[in-house]
């Protein structure tokens, strides 16, 4: 018996299911077909919303950065007194969350490092335009003097990668590494 669903809960049930088989087999192993049959669907379904794995993978990358970083953008978009309540309420997120994601382990699986850097860039493309902004208003509260925010956001995105990838790391070290450089370049 087919069950019609709405395009958007069908892609992202496709997503879902396409991304637990892909923590379980591996990308290259997991076939379309493999995708269909979780989704208890046909093969065509599958390719009538996305062309291919490829782009059924991008979407599903997309869905997961925002997800995770949800939290953070909402605090980002938030109206704090203080800077440090801002940087609490992020470190706090972050602690919370760190290796807890949905799809942590297979963007931290052996082997899938380049899945793991398609993952940083999509989620550092995403958030950086939001730290950006958090800037430019703290700067016109005066409560930071930051001459460019748009380079400073950059290179914060950016350069935190490294520091919150390394799973050598507990959540706890991770953001007090990366907060002490935020509060040195925010000066």
């Amino acid at each position: 018996m087919r069950i019609s669903k709405e395009p958007e809960v069908r892609k992202r049930e496709i997503a879902d299911n396409a991304m637990r088989l892909f923590c379980e087999k591996g990308y290259e192993a997991t076939s379309m077909k493999d995708i269909a049959k979780a989704v208890n669907v046909v093969p065509g379904l599958c390719y009538n919303y996305f062309k291919s794995k490829y782009e059924l993978y991008e979407f599903a990358i997309a869905l997961y950065a925002n997800e995770c970083l949800a939290p953070l953008i909402e605090i980002l978009q938030t109206e704090e007194e203080s800077l440090d309540a801002f940087y609490e309420k992020i470190v706090a997120a972050f602690i919370r969350n760190d290796g807890k994601e949905k799809y942590h382990d297979f963007f931290h699986k052996d082997g899938n490092q380049l899945f793991h850097k398609q993952l940083e860039i999509v989620m550092n493309d995403k958030i950086q335009p939001y730290i950006e902004n958090f800037i430019a208003c703290l700067n016109k509260k005066g409560q930071l003097k930051v001459e460019d925010p748009k380079s400073a956001s950059r290179f914060i995105v950016y350069g935190q990668s490294p520091i919150v990838n390394d799973d050598t790391l507990t959540p706890e070290e991770k953001a007090e590494k990366v907060m002490s450089m935020i509060k040195l370049i925010l000066k």
